[in-house]
């Protein structure tokens, strides 16, 4: 059995009821804040632009000729045209995810030997943003893109589709593709949102 000890709250002085002490030791912090300059937004009004190593909504890389090596190896045995998902249904993605369940991926063999991707369906209202598809993807093809604003007003609009998914990453590639492999784009923009950091 266990022994809870109390102890009592010890007597407060005449000046500290008078005065509040207590309540301006806890206060020194506020106010101290109260007068630096805030770094929050006014959100929806004002939209940052997030880091492009930022885990926002997927996004499917197409076949553009800006393909890993990887690709070209394991292109020999996929039926994949220009501008198509360079997705090659290895369902590494799906081994690495804590939630399988949210992906659904189809694909098909061909006539001619080869397979083909028919569907590829992500249910990202089970999903948590780790990153580890992404990292899993042996052909660099799902990506997380700086797209955060994903609300919808049914749970169908949360699940996106390869078609949706190949939309994006272009769109995020066009805009961002060559940009830093970097937290923030800049150290200006950096310290424009937490200030100067002074190490000790």
């Amino acid at each position: 059995m266990v022994r809870v000890k109390y102890v009592e709250r010890p007597d407060l002085t005449n000046t500290e009821r008078i005065f509040f002490i207590d309540f301006i030791k806890g206060m020194k912090i506020t106010i101290k804040n109260f007068f630096k300059k805030t770094i929050t937004t006014a959100y929806p009004f004002e939209k940052l632009t997030p880091p492009k190593r930022f885990r926002g909504a997927h996004g499917h890389r197409v076949k553009n000729g800006k393909e890993p090596p990887s690709f070209k190896v394991l292109e020999k045995f996929m039926e994949i045209n220009e501008g198509e998902s360079r997705c090659v249904a290895c369902y590494m993605c799906q081994q690495a995810c804590p939630v399988p369940e949210l992906f659904k991926i189809e694909a098909v063999q061909l006539p001619n030997g080869k397979k083909k991707v028919l569907r590829f369906d992500m249910n990202l209202m089970n999903c948590m943003y780790c990153g580890l598809c992404t990292e899993a993807c042996p052909v660099d093809c799902i990506i997380h893109t700086d797209i955060y604003e994903t609300a919808t007003y049914h749970r169908a609009g949360g699940v996106a589709h390869l078609e949706d998914l190949s939309k994006r990453a272009e769109d995020f590639d066009r805009r961002r593709f060559n940009e830093p492999d970097r937290i923030w784009i800049d150290d200006e923009e950096r310290s424009k949102l937490w200030g100067q950091i002074k190490w000790s």
